[in-house]
């Protein structure tokens, strides 16, 4: 395969990636214009809000105007709540592309051809996504989504086993991605020794950890819901859809779904989450305040929780089980550190801290503006998270190293001649 085949690929993988992101939003809001129209609105709306959403969900703020809405004076007030479940499929379809060129022996001009054409749909998208009444932010929207679509793309080219590609024998690798493993090589053996001891069992346990809190905070959503389906049907009465309006409002909040995990997961630290300035939902209790007319909102906890701060026991729970679990890959742990007490310390530390990182990573990309107001706060605090989660997590983990990493043996030679 030649370069210029090769750039036109790239070319045409992002123009299928780009319509198919916002093609699943396109059709539903036009037929949402064709049967729930009133006369009054464009049809231009429907593509417009698509791409605000799209936009949205890779970066870009949402800037709305001051005007009048249902008889209320409402300030200008930006967007930038990304909607995560969206954001997802978003960066799967983009790590299709480097993916389906990850074999191949040249991957920059597939690169180039796959990130100049995403570049050049997305200034069309915010361009035509610009109204005076509702905008995405013009330099945000032009840098955000490109970095994001990269970012995949490139993830999906250079990271795990190359996919085979047609005319390009198996086991030939890129030169990017040799100069990718030959950097990662280098700077990985210029680590000190001890980073380089505990940073495989500490991502696997810290990782795992996260992994478990988001799994247990799915399944106390499903619960909840299961529990709360009254309030649910109630807000939706409420709110007086339509069959297709309903069903818009329940593909938002399926989209929304992950960022809820991610605030359950919040709430089973102790942290808790808002739904807008002043309020807090937590173990202690809720103080939620006036909510927006979302139904997903009405499994919310109300008042005080008696026996709210049991939940603080699984995140402990889940740190203790999954360090012991990573007992077989502590095996340079073991052997490297001398003393019961450097081993458990490092091991565990290094756990908390992985896990802290990435759950406030995950709490700082799923909060952020909705509203006007009082609304312009919700979500998690991602830097009160880390210091609560890393001090959970921490206590658990190292008292669990003292059996996970415990060493087998002094690695002094001397100390071993002493021991027999």
């Amino acid at each position: 395969m030649n370069r210029r085949l090769t750039l036109a690929i790239g070319a045409l993988q992002a123009l299928i990636s780009v319509a198919i992101g916002l093609g699943v939003l396109v059709v539903p809001l036009i037929l949402l214009w064709l049967f729930e129209n009133d006369g009054l609105t464009e049809f231009g709306l429907a593509f417009r809000t698509a791409g605000d959403i799209w936009l949205l969900a890779q970066g870009a703020s949402i800037n709305v105007s001051a005007g009048d809405f249902l008889g209320l004076e409402v300030p200008a007030f930006a967007i930038t709540l990304m909607p995560l479940g969206y954001s997802i499929f978003l960066a799967w379809l983009a790590w299709r592309v480097g993916r389906s060129i990850s074999g191949a022996t040249e991957m920059w001009p597939v690169w180039a051809g796959a990130i100049g054409t995403f570049a050049l749909l997305n200034f069309l998208v915010v361009r035509a996504a610009d109204h005076p009444a509702v905008a995405p932010d013009q330099i945000g929207g032009l840098v955000w989504p490109v970095l994001f679509f990269s970012a995949f793309v490139l993830i999906g080219s250079l990271v795990g086993e190359p996919r085979p590609v047609y005319g390009v024998a198996k086991g030939i690798f890129s030169t990017e991605r040799k100069a990718l493993n030959d950097w990662v090589s280098k700077t990985f053996a210029a680590l000190p020794w001890v980073v380089r001891v505990v940073w495989s069992p500490a991502l696997r346990a810290g990782t795992g950890i996260v992994i478990a809190m988001l799994v247990v905070s799915a399944a106390a959503i499903g619960l909840l819901f299961a529990i709360n389906w009254i309030g649910v049907v109630t807000f939706y009465e409420t709110v007086h859809s339509t069959f297709l309006g309903g069903f818009t409002i329940t593909s938002a909040q399926i989209a929304l779904l992950p960022n809820f995990a991610v605030y359950t997961a919040s709430w089973l630290t102790g942290v808790g989450f808002s739904i807008g300035a002043g309020s807090l939902i937590s173990p202690l209790g809720s103080a939620a305040g006036p909510l927006p007319a979302i139904p997903a909102l009405a499994v919310l906890p109300q008042g005080t929780l008696d026996f709210g701060m049991i939940a603080v026991m699984v995140p402990l729970l889940l740190a203790f089980f999954a360090t012991l679990a990573i007992k077989k890959h502590a095996d340079d742990v073991r052997f490297e550190f001398a003393t019961p007490l450097g081993s458990a310390f490092a091991l565990g530390l290094s756990i908390a801290f992985v896990a802290a990182l990435e759950l406030a990573l995950l709490a700082w990309l799923a909060s952020g503006a909705f509203g006007p107001g009082r609304f312009a706060v919700g979500g998690v605090n991602p830097l009160l998270l880390f210091a609560v989660f890393f001090v959970e997590v921490a206590v658990v983990a190292v008292l669990a190293s003292f059996f996970a990493a415990k060493p087998l043996r002094p690695d002094h030679p001397l100390l071993a001649l002493k021991k027999k």
